[in-house]
């Protein structure tokens, strides 16, 4: 049995895709709670590094590689984004606003540490590194290939049983595709996800992502 060549074939890429992109992500949302929700992703990423390095030529130099100059680019976006995020808070939820590091610091603290380990670096991981290198050929539309992405990075936040995190994640999708694209580097999507991240829980959205 040729095991990489079973890998490496359609049907298996598509079993691939709907097991841990679709049935994964569900059945997380209806049968783990709060944090732990955080220990299916990372046993998936750590699964899919080992597909990876077994069975690909992948480059490793795009974990490291670090892009100054787009980083640079992307600081306007950063700024006025955080800005909506915060304008949309305090009209929609005035209630919300700041509510997690006011209420809770030690707790916000700890997020601030552990969240990028935990959650952005897996995510990125899965949703960016492996999905694109995996999914190229079966899906050879590069704008085609951007949607499903898209879509299926929010879709899959629907574990958190609200409007809000679904959609927020789709549109942040956009961002963290278009970064990778263009920098062709890990560091700077984590970066900028977790920076969008950051913002979310200092101005009171973390309600909708736990």
């Amino acid at each position: 049995m040729n095991i990489k060549k079973i890998y490496f074939s359609t049907p298996f890429k598509i079993g691939e895709l709907l097991i841990f992109f679709g049935l994964a992500p569900y059945l997380t949302g209806i049968y783990v709670e709060g944090w732990q929700k955080v220990i299916p992703l990372i046993i998936i990423a750590v699964f899919f590094l080992l597909l990876l390095q077994r069975f690909t030529n992948f480059n490793n130099a795009i974990f490291f590689r670090f892009d100054s100059a787009y980083f640079k680019k992307s600081l306007p976006r950063m700024v006025f984004i955080t800005l909506v995020i915060i304008f949309f808070t305090g009209w929609i939820f005035p209630d919300l606003l700041f509510e997690y590091p006011a209420e809770n610091l030690k707790k916000y603290l700890i997020t601030f540490v552990f969240y990028p380990l935990a959650s952005v670096v897996p995510q990125e991981f899965i949703y960016r590194v492996y999905f694109f290198e995996r999914y190229k050929k079966l899906i050879p539309s590069k704008y085609l290939l951007m949607f499903v992405n898209a879509l299926i990075f929010g879709l899959t936040h629907l574990i958190y049983d609200n409007w809000i995190a679904p959609i927020a994640t789709f549109m942040a999708a956009w961002i963290f595709i278009i970064n990778y694209f263009n920098s062709k580097s890990f560091l700077n999507v984590c970066l900028e996800h977790y920076y969008y991240g950051f913002v979310i829980f200092t101005v009171g959205l973390e309600h909708f992502f736990t």
